[in-house]
């Protein structure tokens, strides 16, 4: 289901365990749940959130909008049970939508997370380097 408001505080929970940082955490999301460019998936069990997908449309110089996974996270208990592919579906179907095609990012050793990506329908478009200049 498409988050809202009230999974701001059980996203801070599952993301940040100290109490400053939960704060910084929901601000940071409600910030997110209030863009057009951004979405953000939860799936749940009793509850409690057991996984998440946020997606944000990417609009850049020179490279046609896409949809990008920027995270996509299962609870190890429930991985296995589907719950990956159906917040990676709410995605794409976004990005049907809109008429734009999606991307996501891993790192290059993550392999089972590739053969994830794989199953889903994703093909491998590139290779990089990832660089930071850090202030």
């Amino acid at each position: 289901m498409l988050a809202d408001k009230d999974d701001v505080e059980r996203l801070a929970q599952v993301l940040t365990p100290a109490a400053e940082s939960k704060r910084r955490s929901a601000n940071g999301l409600s910030q997110l749940l209030n863009s057009n460019e951004h979405r953000i998936w939860v799936a749940d069990s009793d509850e409690a959130v057991v996984g998440w997908l946020h997606a944000c449309l990417a609009v850049r110089v020179g490279v046609a909008p896409f949809i990008e996974i920027s995270g996509l996270i299962v609870d190890e208990g429930y991985r296995g049970e589907g719950i990956g592919s159906k917040l990676v579906e709410e995605a794409i179907l976004w990005a049907k939508s809109i008429g734009v095609s999606v991307r996501v990012r891993s790192n290059s050793k993550r392999d089972a997370t590739h053969k994830f990506y794989q199953a889903q329908g994703f093909t491998l478009l590139k290779q990089q380097h990832v660089f930071e200049f850090d202030l």
